[in-house]
C-alpha cells in the first residue's frame, strides 16, 4: 500500500492518524498480489496434507492420531486455516468492492476465482467451517456454515468471476498475473474464464451433478490443452525476494535437513506397476544416489522384518537402484541421510533431471527453483471427464478421455523436462510412451476395468498435486485397504482411523465457543459417499 501525507497545521482534533493507511488508499494491484500469493502458500500446504495421507508423500508418526503435523496443535503452526481467512480471505473481502468500484473487472475476476477455490480447499479439508460470519470483526464465535453452502456460495463467486473476466468495460489487465503471466488480451481473458470452469468441475465431479459437468463440456471452455494449465508459477531469482519454489528451497537449499522423504508406496507404483517403468520418474525424483543403503544407521528399516499384515506384493522398506524412500506411518528416528535420499526432481519444483548423477542435491541444480504448482492442469480435466463419463454417465467416451489425458501428462511432465533431459541419454523414447500409454488404454482399461484403471493413472499423473488426490481417495475409494491397488498399509497393524477430513485447529476450539471438536476421524466432506463408514478405511 502506498500513501503520501503533507500537512502545513496539524489540527489537534484530527481523529484518523494520518500514518494509518485506509481502504482509500489500497492499490488494488498490490492488494491481488498478495491475494495470489497467500493462495499459492495455502494450495502448498494443503496439498502436503494431502499428499501425506493419500500416501503420495511420507506421513511421520505411528498412528494416525499422533500422526506429525496432523494434531490440532499442530494446524496452529502450520498456519493453513488462520492464513486463508485473517490474510487471503480478509484482502478478498476488501479488494473486490474496490475494484468494481473502479472498473477493474479483471482484478476483481480473478480476486473471486481464487476466492472460490480457497473456500472449495477449506471444505474438502476440513468440512463444515466458518464462513457466513468468518470476517465479521465484531463477532469472535461464528458459527460452522455448511459444507454444502460453501461450495455453492463458491459455484457463485465463479460465475460471476467468469463474468467480470468478459466484462469489456474493464479499464486495465492487472499488473501481475502470477498465473497466466505469458497471456495477453483475449488470450488471458479465455484463460482465465477456462481455469473458473475447470474449478467448477473438480467441485461438480465432487458432488455428482453430471448436469452440470455436460453442460460445462458443451461449452467447451475447460482447461483442453496445456497452454492454458492453471499454475502458479516460480522463478530462480534468490534475493528480495526470493521467487523460488519452495519445495526446492526446501530440498535442494536448506542442507543439510534435504527435505521431505519420498513415500516408498508411490515410488513403488512408478517402478513395479507395469512392465516398464514410468517413463515420468526421472522427471517426478532425483535420486541423490543410485544404489540401496547397507547400512542401517543410514536407512532405519534395513534388517527389520516385513510386518505380518502386509500382503506379499505390499513394497517395504527398500526399493530398487536407490530410489531411497520411507514406508507410510513410521516414527523411526531420522538417520543421516539428507544427502542420501531421494528426493524432488525437475517437474514441478525446478530441481534436477535424474541421468544417474548419484550426487547430493546443490542450489545450482537443475532449473534452480524454477518451477511452478500444478493447481489444475489439462490432464487433469481429462481424467475427471474419464472418470465423469464412466461413473456418472457423462457426455464422452471414457477410454478415449483416459488416452489424451495420458497424452497431455507426458506432454507436460517431459517437455517441462526437456532442456534438463537433453543429451543425458536418460531421455524416454517415443517407442516407450507410446508402450505406456497403449499398455493403459488398449489392455488395462479391460483387463483391469476402468474406473480401477482412470483412478490409477490419475493418481499417478498428479505429482506433487495432494489436493486432488486426497479428493480421487475419498471419492472413489481407490486405494483402500480392500482395493485390488491398496496402498501401501502403515507399519503399525492398527493404526486407527484415516482422516476423512483433517482435525480442526486446537485455537479454533479453544477460542470458539460456537466450533468443538470432530466426533471422529471418519467425519468426511458433505459430498464423500463413505462419510462416517467405519469399514471404508485406508
Amino acid at each position: 500500500m502506498l500513501f503520501s501525507v503533507q500537512c502545513e497545521v496539524i489540527d489537534s482534533d484530527l481523529l484518523n492518524d494520518p500514518n494509518a493507511a485506509s481502504l482509500d488508499n489500497v492499490d488494488p494491484d498490490f492488494l491481488l498480489n498478495n491475494v495470489q500469493i497467500f493462495t499459492q502458500e495455502i494450495y502448498s500446504n494443503a496439498s502436503t496434507y494431502g499428499a501425506e495421507v493419500s500416501r503420495m508423500r511420507y506421513m511421520f508418526g505411528s498412528t494416525y492420531g499422533n500422526a506429525d503435523d496432523f494434531t490440532p496443535q499442530a494446524f496452529d503452526l502450520n498456519r493453513l486455516y488462520e492464513e486463508s481467512y485473517s490474510d487471503m480471505l480478509i484482502d478478498v473481502e476488501n479488494l473486490i468492492p474496490i475494484a468494481e468500484e473502479r472498473e477493474l473487472y479483471f482484478h476483481s475476476g480473478m480476486a473471486k476465482t481464487l476466492k472460490a477455490y480457497v473456500l472449495i480447499t477449506l471444505v474438502d479439508l476440513f468440512g463444515d467451517v466458518p464462513f457466513s460470519e468468518a470476517l465479521d470483526a465484531e463477532n469472535f464465535n461464528p458459527g460452522l456454515d455448511d459444507g454444502q453452502d460453501i461450495y455453492n456460495t463458491a459455484l457463485g463467486l465463479l460465475d460471476e468471476a467468469i463474468a467480470d473476466f468478459q466484462n469489456e468495460n474493464r479499464r486495465a489487465f492487472p499488473q501481475n498475473d502470477l498465473f497466466y503471466s505469458g497471456h495477453t488480451g483475449d488470450a488471458k481473458v479465455d484463460a482465465w474464464v477456462r481455469a473458473a470452469n475447470t474449478i467448477k468441475l473438480k467441485a461438480y465431479l465432487n458432488t455428482g451433478n453430471t448436469s452440470e459437468i455436460n453442460s460445462l463440456i458443451s461449452s467447451g471452455n475447460l482447461i483442453l490443452t496445456n497452454a492454458n494449465n492453471f499454475t502458479f508459477d516460480f522463478s530462480s531469482n534468490d534475493v528480495n525476494p526470493d521467487s523460488r519454489h519452495p519445495e526446492f528451497i526446501d530440498t535442494y537449499i536448506n542442507l543439510p535437513s534435504g527435505g521431505n522423504y519420498m513415500a516408498v508406496n508411490y515410488l513403488n507404483f512408478m517402478l513395479n506397476d507395469k512392465n516398464q517403468r514410468d517413463p515420468r520418474t526421472r522427471y517426478y525424483f532425483y535420486r541423490q544416489s543410485t544404489s540401496n543403503p547397507t547400512d542401517a544407521n543410514e536407512n532405519t528399516c534395513i534388517g527389520a522384518s516385513k510386518p505380518g499384515h502386509f500382503d506379499e506384493a505390499d513394497p517395504f522398506c527398500l526399493l530398487s537402484d536407490g530410489y531411497w524412500g520411507r514406508d507410510h506411518l513410521i516414527d523411526d528416528g531420522i538417520p543421516p541421510d539428507a544427502g542420501l535420499r531421494t528426493t524432488f526432481g525437475v517437474y514441478p519444483v525446478g530441481g534436477q533431471f535424474d541421468a544417474n548423477q548419484g550426487q547430493s542435491v546443490t542450489p545450482g541444480m537443475g532449473y534452480q527453483g524454477a518451477g511452478f504448482e500444478p493447481f489444475m492442469m489439462a490432464s487433469y480435466t481429462h481424467f475427471m471427464l474419464a472418470e465423469a463419463a464412466q461413473n456418472l454417465g457423462a457426455q464422452g467416451n471414457p477410454r478415449e478421455y483416459l488416452r489424451t489425458a495420458l497424452e497431455l501428462s507426458f506432454e507436460a511432465v517431459l517437455g517441462y523436462g526437456a532442456a534438463q533431459a537433453a543429451g543425458s541419454g536418460f531421455e524416454p523414447s517415443e517407442g516407450a510412451v507410446n508402450t505406456y500409454i497403449n499398455t493403459v488404454v488398449d489392455d488395462r482399461f479391460d483387463s483391469q476395468g476402468p474406473m480401477r484403471t482412470i483412478n490409477k493413472e490419475y493418481y499417478l499423473a498428479l505429482w506433487p498435486n495432494g489436493i486432488e488426490t486426497y479428493n480421487l481417495l475419498r471419492r472413489t475409494g481407490f486405494g483402500n485397504r480392500n482395493h485390488p491397488d491398496k496402498l501401501q498399509p502403515a507399519r503399525a497393524n492398527n493404526p486407527g482411523d484415516w482422516y476423512r477430513t483433517l482435525s480442526y485447529p486446537s485455537d479454533l476450539i479453544d477460542r470458539n465457543s460456537n466450533v468443538g471438536p470432530k466426533d471422529n476421524r471418519r467425519v468426511g466432506p458433505f459430498w464423500d459417499p463413505n462419510n462416517g463408514s467405519e469399514e471404508f478405511n485406508f
